[in-house]
């Protein structure tokens, strides 16, 4: 870098940076951008429900390898007859008999298990559709982590470039005040005439009209932000992040963009590292596999059951009076009123849906791919243009200050190209969080992990 444009880059540092001191710091705790990050994730709705999908799609896989496992339950009962003579008498030709009296109480006991030796592979699909869903509901988990988090940097960023364009502005006011208060002392002695100060007066107006809007925009900014991250509208915080610069460099903006290789190599990697392609991959898994069980409604079941019963009335006898039994049971589908039928159509129509919703997806990515790499470039190309122009701006400002004082500009000239050199000002400082925004924007549609 040559000495004049290293001077130059000195004097944006410094133009960039001067206005934090003349702006009062919000007091309360201090956000970085990875707190903001952390606290998303923490209480993010999104993340919850995606959370929730999770142990949900988990409960069903262990209830698929749970019919591998016999199924065993035992029952106990007691019954106690409230009429205990009632019965007791009957009539055989006329002849009165009385019976013996019985025990009113009767207990049972019995424990029984059973196990499928075959279903036609509908545990096999059942098992493969969980395994399925379980990974599917993981990515999905994956995939809103990283949305949230490049939310949280858009609007984090978002935040610090309206707290910068404020600096600017107030900067720009304080400037205008001074200015304000040497043109009315030029009046005062004669050596301007009264339309400099009216024109001042006006121009001081305008600042002051852009500084709130600028306030305006930064507490709209900082306000969707501490929603998002779920920070209390009441809590005092302020967000500054001292790894985020100030500026952003044509140089090291192109070192940034070098980083990221061709459109068809991001492509490629978006297509194998995307969690919401991988997650759209493996519903159409499971809907292969939910088929597969559907089809087993047209084999036969082969069901083995064992178990031990006793009743008796009263509490003993227990090994003379149980009774111990095993059993197979084969059940052979002849004609189920076409249900498996209508079953496999569903779970067929299930299945082209799927594999419709992971094409558009693979098309969504391809644009989303292109579309971030597109605004990257553009955004690059901008920077550069935006820091040439404040590098004149700068210079056609300060020749016009210097002329001005002697009188050989006028006003309304001096007053443009001030206006002109924070419009410059303003624009680079846009540009280059716009960039780190688009950067994060990138990343997410490329898939290359969390921000």
């Amino acid at each position: 870098m040559n000495p004049s444009r290293q001077g130059f880059c000195h004097r944006i540092a410094l133009l960039l940076w001067l206005p934090i001191s003349l702006h009062p710091q919000t007091p309360g705790q201090q956000l970085s951008l990875s707190e903001c990050i952390r606290r998303a994730l923490t209480s993010h709705p999104d993340l919850l429900l995606t959370r929730a999908q999770v142990a949900a799609a988990s409960a069903e896989l262990t209830a698929a390898f749970g019919s591998y496992l016999p199924s065993v339950s035992l029952s106990a009962g007691y019954s106690r007859q409230l009429n205990v003579e009632g019965g007791r008498s009957i009539n055989v030709g006329g002849q009165i008999i009385r019976l013996p009296s019985v025990e009113p109480n009767t207990y049972s006991l019995s424990l029984i298990g059973s196990y499928v030796l075959f279903d036609g592979f509908g545990r096999e699909g059942n098992l493969q559709r969980a395994q399925a869903a379980v990974k599917s509901a993981e990515a999905q988990l994956a995939y809103t982590r990283q949305r949230i988090a490049t939310e949280v940097i858009r609007q984090y960023t978002e935040v610090l470039k309206a707290e910068k364009l404020l600096f600017l502005r107030q900067r720009h006011y304080e400037v205008g005040k001074q200015e304000l208060e040497r043109v009315r002392a030029f009046v005062e002695v004669g050596r301007q005439p009264r339309s400099a100060l009216l024109a001042q007066e006006a121009e001081l107006a305008r600042r002051e009209v852009a500084l709130l809007q600028a306030q305006q925009q930064y507490e709209l900014a900082a306000a969707r932000l501490r929603s998002f991250i779920g920070v209390s509208p009441t809590e005092q915080a302020r967000f500054a992040d001292p790894t985020i610069p100030d500026s952003l460099s044509p140089e090291e903006a192109r070192r940034l963009r070098h980083q990221w290789g061709s459109f068809a190599a991001l492509l490629q990697q978006a297509l194998t590292q995307r969690q919401d392609y991988i997650a759209a991959q493996q519903r159409v898994t499971a809907i292969s596999a939910a088929l597969t069980s559907a089809r087993s409604g047209y084999f036969p079941t082969l069901l083995a059951t064992g178990g031990w019963s006793w009743a008796n009335s009263a509490l003993r006898d227990f090994s003379q009076l149980g009774r111990s039994f095993i059993s197979l049971q084969l059940n052979v589908p002849l004609f189920e009123n076409f249900r498996t039928h209508a079953q496999i159509q569903a779970a067929e129509l299930q299945l082209q849906q799927a594999q419709a919703e992971l094409e558009k997806l693979r098309q969504t990515v391809t644009l989303e791919v292109q579309t971030a790499l597109l605004n990257l470039d553009a955004l690059l190309g901008q920077l550069e243009a935006a820091f040439r122009s404040l590098q004149a701006a700068e210079d056609y400002a300060e020749s016009l200050r210097q002329r001005y004082e002697v009188g050989t500009a006028t006003q309304t000239e001096y007053l443009a190209a001030e206006a002109q050199r924070v419009e410059a000002a303003t624009t680079l400082v846009t540009l280059s969080y716009d960039y780190y925004a688009a950067l994060a924007q990138l990343r997410l549609a490329v898939g290359s992990g969390e921000p």
